[in-house]
């Protein structure tokens, strides 16, 4: 007999090196550091989605009108949120639609169909259409028209699940700007909206504090107690927006109902912090809390965090923070260990920052995670490093650490206070080792539906 061993043919052990996906920051090109043509989807999924962003408007029923095959991740998804099943419908577009032409019609028909079967119907529906509609040029204002015409007590607004037709804006961008379509325009009061995040900003931030001592009425986008308030934005005189991502819904909201588009970014650094307040108390002329004693109470629980963390590894990621660089730079001038920055490109704000950490701290490793060798790269940071305190779930999953800050776009941090927030929130992930793969797992963290 012929032993199989002995033709089998010997494959060669593969060797994956870290080059392409991880570069010391004396290296790095700004803003792309990486060339990323393969992409890997590591399994932390904290991050929100369309399916997720709209459980923030109070009542709102999603109805998804998509192929089959699109429909399977929104499914899921819309089950794995509380209540979130009772909050979402789809029509499923079929060959037979593609074929007869009728995709308007068959559109109308399911919303309709879908609509009266509800015992209570909502007071707002966003209906998602899909790539197929739009190569095939679906008519959208035949199909709303007749809606508004069926149901004139429902506001419909018009979702999109195309993320194959990215052209102006991201679906991100776009899927934000359409969560305040809906936002009528009203008589204007001393009013201001924070739109559109998916957090609330906490009630003691120095900026929320100085806008109600001014006697603003503050709406924030992501702490909405139902649908009146939702639509009450419409009072607001600005929309303060913190993320780049959310220009759209603010720009939007200022040519559509006369609203002031406000940025206010998120921001690690003080003296930008105190420039950015002093601009929003000038423009909506209140007065200035006492930066310095805020400023003071930051600096206090960063020392007690680095007292604590010691000289610990740490590492950030970007889905923590939109500004992963300028954490990293402010957590380096306090005496933090910082060692690796997980991002695959950085906003144009972080330049200044880049080149700061690049001349100070040259060994700052910048880190992929789109990066297809980021699938096969060794995950064991901690293990090797005898700990690590990661500030993000994808830098937990790739450290392979289960002592994390599990944040996800500042959730809620800005200013001074969030500063002091983010030491405490250091802390205590020091001292209380997570589940890092229950938690990393879970889709929209902080979504409850």
């Amino acid at each position: 007999m012929i032993d199989r061993n002995e033709i089998r043919p010997q494959v060669p052990e593969i060797k994956v090196t870290k080059s392409g996906a991880e570069i010391p920051l004396s290296e790095a090109k700004f803003p792309q550091p990486f060339r990323i043509v393969l992409e890997y989807g590591p399994p932390a999924r904290g991050t929100w989605t369309i399916a997720h962003s709209t459980m923030l408007v109070p009542g709102l029923h999603q109805i998804f009108v998509c192929c089959a095959c699109c429909l399977q991740g929104v499914v899921l998804t819309a089950d794995e949120l509380v209540g979130g099943a009772e909050r979402f419908s789809m029509v499923t577009v079929t060959n037979e639609n593609l074929l007869k032409g009728d995709l308007e019609q068959m559109m109308i028909d399911g919303v309709i169909d879908i609509l009266e079967g509800m015992d209570q119907k909502p007071r707002c529906v966003e209906c998602f259409t899909s790539c197929i509609q739009h190569f095939l040029h679906i008519d959208l204002n035949v199909v709303y028209r007749k809606l508004n015409e069926r149901y004139p007590d429902i506001d419909f607004i018009d979702g999109y699940m195309i993320p194959t037709l990215q052209r102006q804006f991201t679906p991100d961008m776009l899927g934000r700007r359409q969560l305040l379509r809906a936002v009528p325009e009203l008589p204007k009061k001393k009013a201001v909206n924070i739109a559109v995040n998916y957090f609330q900003t906490e009630p003691e931030t120095e900026l929320i504090r100085m806008l109600k001592d001014g006697g603003y009425t503050v709406r924030d986008f992501a702490a909405l107690s139902d649908y009146d308030e939702y639509k009450a934005m419409g009072e607001a005189q600005a929309n303060i927006y913190f993320l780049d991502a959310s220009a759209p819904a603010a720009k939007d909201m200022e040519s559509r109902i006369g609203q002031t588009a406000v940025f206010a970014p998120y921001s690690w650094n003080g003296e930008s912090i105190r420039r950015t307040l002093a601009e929003l108390a000038e423009r909506f002329e209140v007065a200035l809390p006492d930066l310095d004693a805020c400023e003071e109470a930051a600096e206090a629980k960063l020392a007690e965090a680095k007292r604590v963390i010691g000289d610990t590894p740490v590492a950030i990621d970007l889905t923590a923070t939109p500004r992963p660089l300028g954490l990293a730079r402010m957590l380096l001038e306090h005496g933090f260990n910082v060692y690796a920055v997980y991002a695959d490109v950085y906003e144009k704000a972080e330049e200044a920052d880049f080149k700061w950490l690049q001349e100070t701290h040259p060994d700052l490793l910048l880190r992929a995670i789109s990066h297809y060798k980021m699938r096969l790269l060794p995950r064991d940071d901690a293990e090797r490093m005898n700990g690590v305190l990661a500030i993000g779930q994808k830098a937990a999953y790739f450290t392979g650490t289960d002592r994390f800050v599990n944040i996800i776009e500042n959730s809620g941090l800005y200013g001074f206070h969030g500063i002091g927030r983010l030491a405490e929130l250091m802390i205590d992930a020091w001292e209380n080792p997570k589940d890092t793969e229950a938690i990393v797992t879970v889709k929209a963290w902080g979504c409850t539906g």
